[in-house]
């Protein structure tokens, strides 16, 4: 009978041994933190065969040099930078993360009620000049009005957190911001302008759309193709155990990083919205109109003529 259980034992922590390590690198302060404490704090990764590591990095910057380093496995960037890696020669993959996307916010005693009352008016913009949201509106007024939208306003760029503060002390009556920065906008002062989402359908983009995922490099992924499948089926298991679980939130209250009840309950719902549970051929040929859209409306200086779409760089399960 010992003999039994030693063996039991054995066999325990060769299994345990054999989980494949998947380190994934995240800013030590995003929201990607959320799905993936979910994950560890439910063992999730355990249950799947793998053993995740969160590794925390201070910058995107940093995020891009641990991947390139192959000090990390995964990190979450955008697809329109694994384009542009492709046409160096470099395989990157992606697999879209969260559809939750920015969109233009206004003070709801501004009198702004469309577009155009913004002519002559200061509009805050996150993300610099070829922020991609931004572009998106651009293209929207351009084939609405048949005018620039970028000569009607004058652009105030700025970091996300300034943008927010701006708004909140009213020297900003209008902005473009990441979605977690508007949701943390009181909604009785505050409201979307218009919603990204039919700002899309009026360019001709018919489904929901992720500019941010999972970006690993290809021949990781060739070597490690169950591991990473595994991997992006759990984290969404992690995400749907937030849609399903408002216990599972209590966990990560610390992360979320508010004491406002109303903003969490915000963050919590703009978070849920954002939930992708598949990735098509189908969105991947959604993705090549809004890169048309970005490339037409940025110019050369944002996306070479040169780097064609490539759908190559799109990892399908």
């Amino acid at each position: 009978m010992k003999c039994k259980i030693f063996l039991v034992f054995i066999f325990f922590l060769i299994n345990l041994n054999a989980q494949q390590k998947l380190r994934v690198g995240v800013l030590a302060y995003g929201t990607v933190n959320w799905g993936l404490e979910i994950l560890k704090q439910n063992g999730l990764d355990k249950k799947n065969g793998f053993d995740l590591e969160i590794v925390k990095l201070a910058s995107k910057n940093a995020q891009l040099i641990s991947l390139q380093a192959n000090k990390v496995d995964l990190i979450v960037n955008d697809w329109i930078w694994v384009n542009k890696q492709k046409s160096k020669g470099k395989n990157f993959l992606f697999y879209p993360y969260s559809k939750a996307l920015g969109t233009l916010m206004v003070n709801k005693q501004s009198g702004i009620n469309n577009l155009s009352d913004l002519k002559n008016g200061e509009l805050g913009i996150s993300g610099g000049i070829y922020d991609k949201t931004w572009l998106l509106f651009r293209a929207f007024y351009k084939k609405e009005n048949g005018k620039k939208f970028e000569e009607i306003v004058k652009p105030v760029f700025a970091s996300p957190p300034i943008l927010y503060k701006k708004m909140m002390d009213n020297s900003l009556n209008a902005a473009i911001n990441f979605w977690h920065f508007n949701a943390k906008l009181p909604k009785e002062k505050f409201e979307p302008l218009v919603q990204i989402s039919d700002i899309l359908k009026s360019l001709g983009v018919n489904s929901d759309i992720s500019f941010v995922g999972w970006v690993f490099n290809k021949d990781f992924a060739s070597k490690n193709k169950a591991l990473v499948n595994t991997f992006l089926n759990t984290s969404l298991q992690s995400k749907e155990l937030l849609a399903s679980d408002d216990k599972q939130w209590d966990k990560i209250k610390k992360l979320v990083k508010t004491k406002d009840n109303k903003i969490f309950e915000s963050l919590k719902q703009e978070y849920i919205k954002g939930i992708i549970k598949e990735f098509t051929k189908e969105d991947i040929s959604e993705l090549r109109k809004v890169y048309k859209i970005l490339s037409k409306e940025a110019g050369a200086n944002y996306i070479s003529k040169n780097v064609p779409f490539d759908e190559s760089i799109f990892w399908l399960k």
